[in-house]
């Protein structure tokens, strides 16, 4: 496997690389799932569930079928070489319950990777709700709230959100490019790209394993390339936290390089509602993500459930070692379950606010 410099790396051009301008509308990244599509989830489900699965349990041949396999085959080739963002419509989140739809949305991330433990407590399928107990501080894990999210990456090589039910305001999903950033960059900012191929030390949060340090030992890198291709990493309130950690003081060059590279995501990016029954997967090398602040309306069936999902491709698109924040058994992504581990708790967040 072999590193490409900063020089060698040429523009990159459509589909892989895109910026909101591209699509009309949501249809230019829809699938809409037929009724052969949905039947053959149903039916993979009523075995699954004749047979006593637990949702761990479930593996890629308990999902496989000949009206789904080619078509999900499509959609991985989209989201590892096309434009690595795919919205799948059309599941029966109306007709079956949470812990049946999990089942489906489980059944089909069978078909496009591993999936990874989420947090230190071990959670292979994250539910993504607002948690927080009134006159309670939100906990640093986003996922466990209702605040806006700005622009990042997640632990895995590909994320997936599906909605059971959505906010009654709010929510909105914000998807960037990073191949079209890296291309607006090297255009208009250069001088910015060695810092970003250096990259950050990342603050672990308290979920790492006892014997790792809190720290990162290596630099992160906000960009990397391995084998041609081109991988993005950024969570800028987790590299603060190693900063203020370390008693570090970012340069003048870093702070304009980490201010450009936020205005050059907010600028590129593609907005839209995740509504009831979708399901939308994203390349988590070549897009960050982010969500508007969400308010839920009055009773459990008004409350915002999306379930998420992490998910390592092992071989088709390797990545440097650097960009792994955990050390994790195998050098998998996500975040390996600690005994009596917890969530990132409110004082990280804090430590970003006072940093």
């Amino acid at each position: 496997m072999t590193q490409t410099t900063i020089e060698e790396i040429e523009a990159f051009t459509y589909p892989q690389a895109w910026t909101a301008a591209d699509f009309e509308n949501v249809e230019a990244i829809s699938v809409h799932l037929s009724p052969a599509h949905v039947a053959a989830l149903e039916e993979r489900l009523a075995e699954v569930n004749a047979r006593g699965l637990a949702l761990e349990d479930i593996g890629a041949e308990d999902f496989a079928h000949p009206d789904l396999d080619g078509a999900l085959g499509e959609v991985l080739r989209e989201l590892m070489f096309g434009r690595g963002l795919v919205l799948l419509r059309g599941l029966p989140a109306d007709r079956y319950g949470a812990d049946d739809m999990a089942k489906i949305y489980w059944g089909i991330g069978t078909h496009f990777g591993i999936a990874l433990s989420q947090s230190a407590l071990g959670d292979v399928l994250g539910h993504v709700q607002d948690l927080t107990k009134p006159g309670e501080e939100e906990d640093a894990r986003g996922y466990t709230t209702a605040r806006e999210l700005r622009l990042h990456t997640d632990l895995a090589q590909i994320a997936g959100l599906f909605c059971y039910r959505p906010a009654e305001q709010g929510g909105v999903s914000v998807i960037a490019n990073a191949l079209a950033m890296h291309n607006q960059i090297a255009a208009e900012h250069p001088e910015f790209l060695p810092v970003y191929y250096k990259g950050f030390p990342y603050h672990r949060r308290g979920e790492q394993a006892p014997d790792a340090d809190e720290i990162t030992p290596h630099a992160v890198p906000m960009f990397s390339n391995l084998n041609g291709n081109t991988s993005v990493f950024y969570v800028r309130e987790i590299l603060q936290n190693a900063a203020h950690a370390q008693g570090r003081t970012f340069s003048d060059l870093e702070v304009a390089a980490l201010d450009y590279f936020d205005t050059c995501a907010r600028d590129n990016a593609y907005r839209l509602r995740l509504e009831q029954g979708d399901a939308m997967f994203m390349n988590n090398r070549t897009t960050l993500h982010a969500r508007t602040k969400f308010e839920n309306g009055d009773g459990a069936g008004a409350k915002r459930h999306l379930m998420r999902l992490w998910l390592d491709v092992p071989g088709l698109r390797p990545d440097v070692p650097e960009i792994q924040v955990y050390e994790n058994a195998g050098g998998r992504s996500g975040i390996d379950p600690q005994a009596g581990g917890q969530r990132a708790t409110a004082d990280y967040r804090r430590m970003t606010a006072t940093g």
